[in-house]
């Protein structure tokens, strides 16, 4: 049940991975104002076995941190109290179906790939669309190996072990109001679209995985400038908002002098919006670490 809300709760950022170790640089950044800085890292949620060990720079910015900052706290997402907020808000109202709320190509769109995963649709069809959208995206990105840990919960466990202090930008009930809202109003082009992306799944790895080792951000930042396009009500909400809420939070760090490794997934670090762009508009010094 962990991994599963883990995969769950994390998946909009979950597709950003393996490079080769050769390649320099690194989607660890430091952060600097007046005489205080700080460390920010792009994320990979979920990793493959061959992806380990890190990059440098994130044990290196780990070391040199006094504290770890991650978007939220992912040992709760096996809470009881957690779990049962997360199906208290996935299913539909009684008296709607998934079949109910999808046009029958739509619906029959569904029911097809889950077949391909030999699984019958029946036992989702009280469950909101975007949650069938996440556990199908879950089982797709496992087909290519993503099913470890990833850097939020190794770092996690290496803050816990050294006992170093821990801090969160958001609460695990917010990613979740986030992630089962997802597509309200407009479910069937919001359907569509996420299964036909999802058939670019291994390209789309292929293009990104490099990304996240070397801190290039192109593909990352095409993927935004799409977004913005065609889903700028999801980018608002997903990254946008985030990006917004987050940033007192981590200038806050900068004012105290906390020297704060802050890891959140690759997606909020690039963009019109992204932290690193919005962090040197506000004076600070940003330099690949």
């Amino acid at each position: 049940m962990k991994r599963f809300l883990c995969g769950i709760i994390l998946i909009l950022t979950v597709f950003f991975a393996f490079a080769s170790p050769n390649q320099p640089g690194s989607s660890v950044w430091k952060i600097t104002r007046g005489g205080s800085s700080l460390f920010l890292g792009g994320s990979v949620h979920v990793l493959r076995s061959e992806d380990f060990p890190l990059p440098q720079a994130f044990e290196k910015a780990f070391e040199q941190s006094s504290m770890l900052v991650l978007e939220a706290n992912v040992e709760r997402m096996a809470d009881a109290d957690v779990v049962q907020y997360l199906m208290a808000q996935m299913w539909l109202p009684e008296d709607t179906s998934l079949e109910s709320i999808l046009d029958a190509e739509t619906y029959g769109l569904v029911k097809a790939k889950f077949k391909e995963f030999g699984l019958p649709v029946d036992n989702i069809l009280g469950v909101k669309p975007s949650m069938v959208i996440s556990i199908l995206s879950m089982l797709e990105i496992q087909k290519f190996g993503f099913v470890q840990e990833g850097v939020d919960i190794y770092f996690l466990g290496k803050a816990k072990e050294a006992q170093k202090p821990l801090g969160f930008l958001e609460t695990v009930e917010s990613q979740i109001d986030l992630l089962v809202t997802m597509g309200d109003g407009y479910e069937n082009d919001f359907v569509r679209y996420s299964l036909y992306d999802m058939e670019s799944t291994e390209k789309s790895l292929d293009a990104l995985v490099s990304e996240w080792k070397t801190g290039k951000g192109t593909a990352t930042e095409t993927m935004i400038t799409e977004m913005i396009d065609q889903w700028p009500i999801l980018y608002k909400s997903i990254l946008a908002d985030r990006n917004a809420a987050w940033m007192p939070r981590i200038q806050g760090f900068l004012t105290d002098g906390t020297a704060a490794f802050i890891i959140v997934g690759l997606m909020h670090l690039h963009g019109p919006d992204g932290l690193l762009r919005q962090l040197e508009k506000s004076g600070c010094k940003v330099e690949q670490f």
